[in-house]
């Protein structure tokens, strides 16, 4: 008996680690994106040095599949962001003004191929790739027609924080 009150003890024990680490995983994927996020809206922008110009942040809140490359996936959007993504995201957006979450970006376009919110941005991401201490997330950016980025950073996990490093792969710019 005291043999399966220990094995029953290091079950738990275990099942209650492996639940620790998917949180862990979920919030690294979380800072992950906003890392992305945060080097998008301040620095790859397309409108040269200074602060961005957005007025508004119309942040998709599902994984974005083209989010990295500008002749997108034909997929659909992906799974939902978790509320410890979201979370992490709006933390580096919510500084440079109002943002919020939509839905189907499609949704926000004009026929005119312009945000419906005048000088708004709709930001997406895809899904996070981690390989040790080394990550890739998938981004996008679109203003209008001719106002649009795609891209998929390198990020490495430096003092504990995710930053990024460089682009992996081609950029397309509209």
């Amino acid at each position: 008996m005291k043999r399966i009150a220990v094995f029953v003890t290091v079950v738990m024990t275990l099942a209650a680690c492996g639940d620790s680490d998917s949180s862990t995983a979920a919030e690294g994927s979380g800072e992950m994106m906003a890392a992305a996020i945060d080097q998008l809206i301040t620095n790859d922008h397309t409108f040269g040095d200074g602060p961005p110009p957005f007025t508004e942040y119309l942040l998709q809140s599902r994984l974005d599949p083209a989010a990295g490359s500008a002749t997108g996936s034909g997929q659909p959007p992906s799974r939902e962001l978790s509320g410890t993504e979201r979370a992490a995201i709006e933390r580096v957006v919510e500084p440079f003004g109002p943002l919020r979450w939509i839905d189907d970006p499609a949704e926000w376009i004009t026929e005119d191929l312009r945000p419906t919110i005048d000088g708004a941005v709709i930001v997406g991401v895809g899904e996070p790739t981690i390989d040790g201490s080394t990550g890739l997330v998938p981004v996008s950016l679109w203003c209008s027609g001719l106002c649009g980025t795609w891209l998929t950073y390198q990020l490495d996990l430096i003092d504990g924080a995710w930053v990024v490093t460089g682009i992996e792969g081609p950029i397309a710019i509209s």
